[in-house]
């Protein structure tokens, strides 16, 4: 029997992250051919860097996005602040299915899981800029 392929540690994020874009609204000016692309990278760097996120097609299909830092940033937030819920609901599921219910202050619960519950509010001032 052959060894399955060594995923890479980072295909699957990078490929929620491309789909969570690709969800975007995007304008139709955003979007380039991959021929385009390859031509004129340069061009599409530029354009890049002055904030546009650039939406690559191939045979009329998107497969991949060029997009700012920033982007990528916003997106991390985003899949800490899921896993930050993820988390909580696991401990709500949890403490419902107790023997005994014992009722738990929220900032208790969120201290004891790591969560600081202030800096969570200033994610949400973040991801909206």
């Amino acid at each position: 029997m052959g060894a399955s392929p060594k995923r890479d540690r980072h295909t699957v994020p990078v490929r929620k992250k491309l789909r969570r874009i690709l969800r975007m609204k995007v304008d139709t000016r955003d979007i380039r051919s991959a021929s385009h692309v390859g031509r004129n990278f340069g061009a599409v760097t530029d354009e890049v860097e002055a904030g546009r996120t650039i939406v690559v097609v191939k045979n009329n299909r998107p497969v991949g996005v060029v997009a700012p830092v920033s982007v990528m940033e916003q997106i991390d937030v985003l899949d800490e602040r899921e896993e930050d819920l993820r988390l909580l609901a696991l401990a709500l599921v949890r403490m419902s299915a107790a023997p005994e219910p014992v009722l738990h202050d929220w900032n208790d619960v969120a201290a004891e899981f790591g969560i600081d519950l202030t800096a969570l509010g200033d994610a949400d001032v973040e991801a909206e800029a």
